[in-house]
């Protein structure tokens, strides 16, 4: 807490619990301070890694969570160390105001959590477009796999809101390989990471996959009012157009954008993911445009904690001036 009113950030939604009892006994802890720990090889990239979360499992926690969710929040950012059930619950909460969501799925054993409910829980954790429960999800290429893994074992893709969102997509129904390749590569193509990006659409309507030093690939769901689809710069990057006349869907947007710069000196990959994430909806914040731009000043942030030993870069706030400048034009 002091560091934080050290850094000058807003503290008033942080909880602090206290342990009962003996506290040399860890089983006589009710709460144990999330931890988090990760081993990396020569090349700075990541082996293993082990996290203790369960604080993050408390139905109290969610209930304190609701009372900061105000009329003037523009976004929410959830990750995926929340149980399933609470992940659902905060979700509900934010799509209960005019908040946006963006969802981290943290590890590929965490990410499914976003399409699985526990116990007694029969409803699915979340909605397809246009009431969706997430805008913006930023997993890398395996935790794309993993959260397209779960929706298939929950039976999500074989859901009627699912069929009416994929059916107004307009996608040929002999498939669209070939635009696939063009828009991203053959590799691309045959890992299946487009193909996966555009069934999980219908419920995150918003997805920047990171594929490393390959770059992010963005695909979003067109409503169709959108000035994408008659902007002729943008007609390159139109996968589909709607065509069953949909009030709804206007068609698919996907590009690929390609890594600012080849990191030789990386000092750690912790915290890259999150960085990016937390530039991008920063500028979101401020009303930019989710646009090659915005991502570029992200992928600059995730960069600054490439080289960095801590988890966020302490140089990412010279990014600051770059989003107003941006927020200005």
């Amino acid at each position: 807490m002091t560091a934080l009113k050290e850094e000058g950030l807003i503290i008033e939604g942080i909880t602090v619990e206290r342990a009962q009892g003996n506290t040399t006994e860890i089983t006589n802890i009710p709460y144990r301070t999330a931890q988090y720990v990760a081993v990396n090889d020569t090349k700075k990239d990541l082996v293993v890694a082990m996290a203790d979360m369960s604080i993050f499992d408390r139905e109290e926690a969610v209930l304190k969570l609701s009372h900061h969710i105000s009329p003037a929040l523009k976004w929410i950012v959830v990750d995926a160390n929340w149980h399933p059930n609470t992940l659902r619950h905060i979700l509900d909460q934010g799509k209960s105001s005019t908040a946006k969501v963006a969802f981290e799925p943290v590890s590929v054993a965490k990410s499914a959590g976003l399409f699985q409910t526990h116990g007694t829980a029969k409803s699915p954790p979340i909605q397809a477009f246009p009431n969706h429960s997430v805008d913006l999800a930023t997993p890398n290429q395996h935790e794309l796999a993993a959260m397209h893994a779960s929706a298939k074992e929950c039976e999500y893709f074989e859901s009627e809101q699912w069929w009416q969102v994929i059916d107004a997509l307009g996608i040929p129904s002999s498939g669209a390989r070939d635009r696939f390749v063009s828009l991203t590569n053959k590799k691309m193509t045959d890992e299946g990471i487009s193909l996966q990006t555009i069934q999980l659409l219908p419920f995150v309507p918003t997805i920047l996959t990171k594929l490393g030093a390959d770059g992010v690939l963005l695909t979003d769901l067109l409503k169709p009012n959108d000035p994408r689809l008659t902007d002729p710069n943008s007609a390159p990057y139109i996968l589909s157009r709607t065509s069953n006349g949909s009030s709804e869907v206007g068609g698919v947007y996907m590009r690929l954008f390609p890594a600012v710069e080849v990191v030789e000196d990386v000092v750690s990959v912790n915290g890259v993911g999150d960085t990016f994430l937390g530039v991008l909806v920063a500028g979101l914040a401020k009303g930019l445009a989710l646009d090659g731009r915005l991502i570029e000043i992200a992928q600059r942030g995730a960069v600054m904690t490439l080289r960095s030993k801590e988890s966020v870069s302490p140089k990412l706030g010279l990014l600051q001036t770059k989003l107003d400048e941006l927020a200005l034009e």
